[in-house]
């Protein structure tokens, strides 16, 4: 087997490095052994950019290199019988994998699959970690089955996943910080098992239409629905503070504030289908709140209110004020 790659002895094992320079061959095969001593690793960036089109994988294998598959264009079957960590960009830009068999995988590096062909995930409970924008950019993903031990969507994981429609966040407590951006969900059913929601979570999901928000988080954070430009209606009523930028260009027509909630700048900010507002919360109308919503007409503001700062309502050139 040593005729078709090239590699590196350490310790009486085997670190596979790449290809020779004359091997075309598309289906390769990572020998369990070179010469009689075991193939144990495969070196970083072994395998980047090559035309290969399948790959087995065998369970000798105790180490993949950062990005050693990536880019590798023609690439559209992978066995993977190592148990080791699916590594840093190691199938990255692979376009033509659309399914992979993550059952012998316990975690899945920073962006793993980014920019992959992936259609459809299937997380079993042997995967215990998924790192930072592990699919991030899979733009034909359009189903995600989540029964992996992890219980938290790790930063950018499916952002700009545009075809990706739906989630079960039944088993999920934790979500960070663009998450979904830019993805394709049209609903959210966020129950009491989620306990933090980050920053710009669900930004520009310009078709997400609805979403209820039963989650023990009692706080939208900064930009969570900014661009949402479908969304338009939103529960406020068990939330305690909504965060900056946090509905900034969405499509909400009305708002209704109850008493102590706590708004941030630019909540609402270029919200151009806004019409009405209720503010009952006693908390300071803060600076650009409501700026540049050019549709807004009635605004009804609890006398109990600290402050309106000057530019809360600037660009809203039609709205009329009642105070109650």
């Amino acid at each position: 087997m040593d005729i078709f790659f090239t590699y590196e002895k350490a310790n009486g094992e085997i670190i596979i490095t790449g290809l020779k320079g004359d091997v075309t061959d598309s289906c390769i095969v990572i020998p369990e052994a070179i010469n009689d001593m075991p193939v144990t690793q495969i070196s970083k960036t072994a395998f980047w950019g090559k035309t290969i089109a399948d790959i087995k994988i065998g369970k000798n294998i105790k180490k993949v290199g950062l990005s050693a598959f990536t880019y590798c264009k023609n690439l559209k079957s992978v066995v993977w019988n190592a148990q080791c960590e699916i590594p840093y960009g190691c199938f990255a830009g692979c376009l033509r994998i659309t399914d992979f068999d993550f059952k012998k995988t316990k975690a899945i590096g920073q962006i793993a699959f980014e920019e992959s062909g992936l259609q459809k995930i299937c997380l079993p409970a042997n995967v215990e970690k998924i790192s930072d924008s592990a699919f991030k950019n899979c733009e034909q993903l359009e189903e995600v089955d989540w029964d992996c031990k992890c219980n938290e969507i790790p930063e950018h994981c499916f952002e700009n996943c545009g075809m990706l429609e739906q989630f079960d966040f039944s088993k999920i407590k934790n979500i960070e910080k663009r998450a979904f951006q830019k993805s394709g969900l049209q609903k959210l059913y966020l129950s009491e098992n989620i306990t933090y929601v980050s920053e710009y979570a669900f930004a520009e999901c310009k078709n997400l239409k609805k979403v209820v928000w039963d989650c023990k988080c009692d706080e939208i954070p900064a930009g969570c629905f900014r661009k949402c430009s479908e969304l338009s209606q939103f529960e406020f009523s068990n939330l305690k503070k909504l965060g900056d930028d946090a509905f900034k260009h969405s499509g909400l027509t009305s708002v209704t504030l109850n008493k102590g909630v706590e708004v941030g700048k630019r909540c609402f900010a270029y919200c151009d289908k806004l019409k009405k507002v209720e503010w009952l919360s006693d908390h300071s109308i803060v600076d650009k709140v409501f700026e540049n919503c050019k549709n807004l007409e009635e605004v009804i503001i609890s006398d109990k209110v600290k402050s309106i700062s000057h530019d809360a309502f600037r660009g809203c050139p039609n709205v009329e004020f009642t105070f109650v």
